[in-house]
């Protein structure tokens, strides 16, 4: 730290801006140095007071470094808080600074400075003379006794220094002696324990148990306490101190702290803001005195006039700005720290380099000033509205456009500036302003008719950019541009492609238009899109002619023409197909109203050519809401299509039925057709592949491995076969699929391990079936070519697809089976053929279906059903295989009820083929009825 004394009346050396704007009050003088001088005690008292700034110091006033001890450097467990300064009262001030008794033998350096307070109100007791000045006594209780439990009221000076009671036991000490004690707290030791040897030449014990020489002086206080005050000797280095990391702060944020202590009057700078000043070229001390004087006096002249003076909640900080001669700019920040009882003690001020950033408003506002410039230069209408809409500038060029100056428009929302009605009430927001937070926030409307000053309008394009203004309010900044001769010109040649030459209303890519405008707008989650289909329009054209059916469909445009909500824009889809764009549904009563009112239109009966009609419509309303989720925002298109698709489902619950849209019915099939084209492209690519699942004996024996269809798609992962095999099946995939994963499947099965025993592979069948005429031929062809052995195939099939098979698919499953190939009924019990129908069946296994494994073992019914599917198939010399077994309850009770052979995540999961060749190669996997080591088998194996 540096201590240096502030002068009375001193002006620094740069010019010093008032930040916080104190009014003016009648300056305070500090102690003039030639006072303080005067006031010092002398003789014993006065190397008392020199003794305080331990050995290597000089005369007072002389600038002193020192460690940088940060704010709180010569107070310890102070609160800072900067409230009112409390009034002594009568009694001794708790605030003066610890004096010492008169002849105490000490060595003498000075820097304690022991002035009186440059503030408030004057010592009710006569000031001693030097010679005989006493110590003051600790803060005073209520009664007006001291406090002996107060041990921060006694305040210690700024050298080595603590506080101790009669016994011994140290109660408080400052900064500078836990530095010296190696940064240990030693409150609550006894002295005996802290300091070893005579006081003339004593041993600090420090906190790394090693000794510093000390010369120790000791003070009785009032309440049989004692000041014990250390002189470190030249060798008795301080101890690495835990505050560097502050110094280190004060370099990074180029800032450092000042502190006046407004007892002694005495100023002291940290060393951060030493070394700041010397970076900057800045002399802190000039022939007017120290450069933070004035901020010094500023708020010591608000001490002066009160505590309400400082509460005042408008002022922020006490803060002003330093400019010394350089150009350097410094915010000085200065706050008040108080006692325990409320007297003010010191000002603690922080420094800081803020040229930086002063250069860079001065840039910013300077680049304002040119963008104004340029803004009024550009022939393009520019304005820039609030966070209310209003507009707050525009340049010429919008003025010219809008045919109204500057003073005029200033003021003006931006709904009022829209030739067509706005929607709802938007805070006084017009339809086309987007919020910043919307995640197009710079958009481009191509035609927006704008009024101006004499009621005419005028189509402009404009780009609009929404961003959040430094406060955090809205912000838009438009640009605007006549198009309107260029508007009409292409208008005219649009409509051609966008309007229905029968109806005169827009056809589909004109309702696209309009919905895609709408969905551009700040209103996007409220636009809809209906479709209406006239139910069996078709015999109208047939009964009546073309002509008849054309006139219809006029008489039909012209009511939703006529009586259409606001905001609805109808439109003709195909030849009894309508459609309704609607920009705000709430406005119209919601999805739901809004559909019933267009059903309402499309139906009734009307005359044409002199016959009555009725009509009913099938109607299906579509929100951004419904459209499945993807990488951009809903476009009109895609609104368009769910309302189509919608409309087929009304169709299937009845003519005039009205249905709402949603993510559930529309999103399952926008999917099917891009999983249907997706998987038939996957099948003719080879991009699927095949996972197996074993099925064991008892003992662990794999008997064989069922495939299982998995497919990797480039985009959307793992597709589950819960997903894609019903788009199979609806799209008529379903015998490619079979083909494929018979194929597959034989020629993996064909390289699988033996080790005495042929593993066969189970194969369902969904799409090639034993009635389908070249069922045997395919088969045949399948293991032919794959070298497989006819008795290693079984083949699946569930046991719907087996109810009454004709005579040739019975005769093809016999031949296969004299071949070799097995059959196996799958799910049986789930489905509706009879015991006698199985009887008929060339079929070799049942399998138990999961549904009875679950319960197996908890549920009577459950078990039940698996014992009598077991009995009637072990009647008909069927063997059994238990599907979804997981636990090895289920396993046993199976077992016991005579099953033989189990598949399930007890076993093993689906495995690739390189893991299924492993486990064949390991001779079977471990079951509940093994010891976990198949015959033959790897212990531990999968």
């Amino acid at each position: 730290m540096a201590e240096v004394e502030p002068r009375a009346g001193h002006r620094p050396g740069g010019a010093s801006q008032d930040v916080a704007g104190e009014p003016g009050v009648d300056p305070v003088e500090p102690t003039s140095r030639a006072t303080r001088d005067a006031d010092r005690p002398a003789g014993l008292a006065g190397d008392l007071a020199r003794a305080f700034a331990g050995p290597g110091g000089g005369r007072a006033g002389r600038v002193r470094p020192a460690p940088d001890r940060g704010p709180y450097a010569d107070s310890a467990d102070v609160p800072v808080a900067d409230v009112p300064a409390a009034d002594p009262g009568p009694g001794p001030d708790p605030a003066a600074p610890f004096d010492g008794p008169a002849g105490t033998d000490a060595p003498g350096v000075a820097g304690a400075g022991f002035g009186e307070p440059p503030f408030g109100r004057p010592r009710p007791t006569p000031r001693p003379s030097p010679t005989a000045r006493r110590p003051q006594p600790p803060a005073a209780a209520p009664d007006g006794r001291p406090d002996p439990a107060d041990h921060s009221a006694v305040q210690l000076p700024p050298s080595p220094a603590l506080l101790c009671d009669a016994a011994g036991i140290v109660l408080h000490t400052n900064a500078a002696l836990r530095r010296l004690a190696g940064s240990a707290d030693p409150t609550g030791m006894k002295l005996p324990q802290l300091l070893v040897g005579p006081d003339s030449d004593a041993r600090l014990v420090r906190a790394d148990r090693r000794l510093a020489r000390v010369k120790v002086v000791r003070w009785p206080q009032p309440g049989n306490r004692t000041v014990v005050l250390l002189t470190a000797f030249p060798d008795a280095t301080a101890a690495p101190s835990d505050e560097a990391p502050a110094l280190d702060l004060e370099r990074a944020t180029r800032s450092g702290t000042w502190t006046f202590d407004l007892q002694a009057g005495t100023l002291t700078r940290s060393e951060g803001l030493v070394e700041l000043y010397r970076s900057l070229g800045v002399r802190p001390d000039g022939v007017d005195g120290p450069i933070e004087g004035e901020q010094v006096e500023r708020v010591c002249r608000l001490l002066r006039r009160g505590p309400e003076e400082l509460s005042t909640a408008s002022r922020p900080a006490h803060s002003s700005e330093i400019r010394p001669e350089g150009g350097a700019v410094l915010s000085c920040r200065t706050r008040i720290d108080r006692t325990p009882g409320g007297a003010p003690l010191r000002l603690i001020g922080t420094v800081q380099d803020v040229t930086d950033r002063r250069r860079a408003e001065s840039r910013a506002q300077r680049s304002g000033q040119r963008f104004a410039e340029l803004v009024a230069t550009i022939t393009t209408g520019v304005a820039m509205l609030d966070g209310r809409g209003r507009i707050v500038d525009a340049n010429p060029a919008l003025c010219r456009l809008l045919d109204a100056d500057l003073e005029t428009l200033r003021g003006v929302p931006a709904r009022s500036l829209s030739a067509e009605p706005q929607s709802g009430d938007r805070n006084g927001l017009p339809d086309w302003l987007r919020a910043p937070s919307d995640p197009e926030s710079t958009y481009r409307i191509d035609s927006l008719p704008l009024l101006r000053a004499d009621g005419t309008r005028v189509d402009c394009e404009v780009v609009v950019n929404a961003a959040p203004s430094d406060d955090g309010r809205p912000f838009w900044l438009l640009v605007v541009t006549d198009v309107g001769e260029r508007r009409r010109a292409a208008d005219v040649l649009r409509e051609a492609n966008t309007v229905d030459p029968l109806t005169r209303l827009p056809n589909r890519a004109g309702l696209l238009e309009v919905a895609d405008r709408a969905l551009a707008g700040p209103d996007a989650g409220r636009v809809a899109v209906v479709v209406g289909d006239v139910d069996d329009f078709a015999r109208v054209n047939t009964g009546l002619g073309h002509s008849d059916g054309d006139a219809l469909l006029v008489e039909l445009a012209g009511r939703l023409q006529r009586d259409l909500p606001p905001l609805c824009t109808a439109g003709r889809l195909s030849a009894d197909e309508f459609a309704v764009v609607c920009s705000d549904v709430d406005a119209a009563g919601g999805p739901q109203a809004l559909g019933a009112t267009v059903a309402e239109l499309l139906r009734g009966t009307v005359t044409v050519g002199g016959r009555p009609v009725t009509l009913t419509a099938s109607v299906g309303v579509a929100t951004p809401d419904a459209v499945p989720a993807g990488p951009h925002p809903p476009r009109g298109d895609d609104l368009l299509r769910s309302a189509e698709v919608t409309v087929q489902q009304a169709k299937q619950r009845g003519r005039g039925t009205v249905a709402i849209a949603d993510r559930g019915t529309v999103g399952p099939a926008c999917r099917q057709l891009e999983l249907e084209a997706e998987l038939r492209a996957a099948i003719e690519s080879d991009a699927l592949r095949l996972e197996y699942q074993p099925v064991v004996a008892p003992d662990g024996t794999v008997l064989s491995a069922e495939a299982l269809l998995r497919w990797s798609h480039p985009v959307h992962g793992e597709v589950s076969p819960g997903e894609f095999l019903p788009v199979a099946q609806r799209s008529g995939l379903q015998r490619d699929l079979d083909l494929w994963v018979l194929r597959t499947a034989a020629a993996e099965a064909a390289t699988w391990p033996r080790h005495g025993q042929r593993i066969a592979v189970a194969v369902n069948l969904a799409g090639l079936l034993p009635a389908d005429p070249a069922f045997l031929d395919e088969v045949t062809a399948v293991v032919e070519s794959s070298g497989l052995g006819w008795d290693q195939l079984v083949l699946e099939l569930v046991e719907t697809s087996l109810v009454a098979l004709p005579r040739p698919a019975l005769d093809a499953m016999s031949e296969l089976v004299r071949r070799g190939v097995r059959f196996a009924v799958d799910d049986f019990g789930t489905g509706y053929s009879s015991l006698a129908r199985l009887k008929e069946l060339p079929a070799q296994t049942v399998k138990v279906d999961r549904a009875f494994v679950t319960g197996v073992g908890t549920d009577p019914a459950d078990f039940a059903l698996a014992r009598a599917v077991v009995e009637v198939a072990r009647a008909m010399g069927r063997a059994t295989v238990a599907e979804g077994v997981e636990t090895a309850e289920q396993f046993h009770v199976l077992r016991g009820l005579g099953v033989n052979a189990f598949q399930g995540w007890l076993f093993a999961r689906s495995l690739r083929p390189e893991d299924l060749h492993r486990v064949l190669r390991g001779g079977g996997l471990p079951t509940p009825a093994t010891t976990g080591t198949p015959p033959g088998g790897t212990p531990g194996a999968w």
